[in-house]
């Protein structure tokens, strides 16, 4: 074989190599993105799994994760104003109707919300802690939306 034709079976070799390289790569990157089962929130297909208090069917519910822009608590009604780790804005309104108000309607990190759990949201009545991130559900059927706050996470790629 001469010397050229080795130099250029060598070259394809090491093309080859690093194709397969770079191939197996975006593989391992793509499966490092997919939820996988047991994580926080059961994601099923790439979705999170609504929590039980969603009464709604599956597919008649959306979720919204990010960081809570505006909140504003009376006796009557919460207002939370949202960005979305999607960089969308949303507004929610959670109406305030019997003796258990609200708490009936919040999760904390997945889990049912007591009344203990007030002070790991806010520094004070209607004054959220900063930096509070959550997740809000919402069905089609225009029900009262469930919070699902999640104090101290964060998410280091959302914008804004």
């Amino acid at each position: 074989m001469s010397r050229r034709r080795r130099n250029i079976h060598r070259l394809m070799l090491i093309a080859s190599f690093a194709l397969a390289l770079t191939l197996s790569a975006q593989a391992q990157a793509r499966l490092a993105l997919q939820p996988q089962a047991g994580e926080q929130g059961g994601a099923r297909g790439g979705r999170l799994r609504p929590p039980d208090s969603i009464k709604c069917p599956d597919n008649n519910v959306t979720s919204f994760t990010g960081r809570i822009l505006a909140y504003s608590r009376t006796d009557e009604r919460i207002i939370i104003r949202m960005r979305t780790d999607e960089a969308t804005t949303e507004r929610f309104t959670i109406r305030v109707s019997d003796s258990e108000g609200a708490a009936k309607e919040f999760l904390l990190r997945g889990e049912p919300f007591k009344q203990g759990d007030w002070k790991l949201i806010e520094s004070k009545k209607g004054r959220l802690r900063p930096r509070m991130r959550a997740t809000v559900w919402v069905c089609d059927d225009n029900s009262t939306p469930v919070v699902d706050w999640r104090p101290g996470e964060t998410n280091s790629s959302s914008v804004y």
